[in-house]
């Protein structure tokens, strides 16, 4: 058998196994009409361009007869803040479960600080002069002003995080921290000092791009713990 024949018989034996195969698809699945472009959506007389979390146009889209339009383009039009629980694949539209969500969308310790040197707290310093203990953290060593501060592109609607002493702490110097919004002071904490109990901060940061924490007198008191962004 010359090359040439078993090249045709190889490729006809291809040719009809693919066609079973699609045919095997074909029968077994359900085509559904699906049309996407030029559907507008109005809010109270108001044509709404919708844009995801990075600021992209997401068009909706007509599938199965039935109209799909963006949690967040939709939640924004009225007003409503938008939570994207990661972990358990749920979202929630104004307000979340309990007052907030058990895990932010992006941590601080996932962005770029584009300020001064912070540091990791290490496992050994994880649990604050109260016996609380904490997944992560994040503080500024030195006595003088250190601002931790990224760039969020307008991207979340809240951070959240809780400033604690950590265990032993025996330092008698005086910390505060100030959180930022676009050059707009949006919290002011109480002054720490190594007696303070742990202090929950809740901030909306809704259309917020720069983000800063500003910590004053830190000297091993201005422990930020599992702080982090949630849309």
């Amino acid at each position: 058998m010359n090359k040439r024949l078993q090249g045709f018989i190889a490729g006809t034996m291809a040719g009809v196994l693919l066609t079973s195969t699609m045919a095997a698809v074909a029968n077994s699945t359900t085509l559904y009409d699906v049309f996407v472009g030029g559907i507008k959506i109005v809010v109270d007389g108001t044509k709404i361009n919708p844009k995801d979390s990075n600021g992209n146009t997401v068009e909706p889209m007509i599938y199965n007869g039935t109209t799909y339009l963006p949690v967040r383009a939709v939640a924004d039009a009225l007003g409503k803040a938008v939570y994207w629980d990661g972990p358990n694949y749920t979202v929630y539209l104004g307000q979340a479960p309990n007052g907030g969500l058990q895990y932010p969308t992006v941590s601080v310790t996932d962005v770029d600080n584009i300020g001064n040197e912070f540091y990791s707290v290490g496992t050994d310093a994880l649990t604050d002069n109260y016996g609380n203990s904490y997944s992560s953290a994040i503080y500024s060593y030195y006595n003088d002003t250190r601002t931790y501060q990224t760039l969020l592109n307008m991207k979340y609607s809240r951070f959240k995080a809780t400033l604690y002493v950590p265990k032993g702490c025996s330092s008698d110097n005086i910390a505060k921290i100030i959180i930022k919004t676009d050059g707009k002071t949006v919290y002011s904490s109480p002054e720490i000092t190594k007696t303070t109990a742990p202090v929950h901060v809740d901030v909306n940061i809704r259309g917020c791009n720069d983000f800063q924490i500003e910590v004053t007198g830190g000297g091993n008191l201005g422990y930020i713990a599992d702080a982090g962004f949630y849309q």
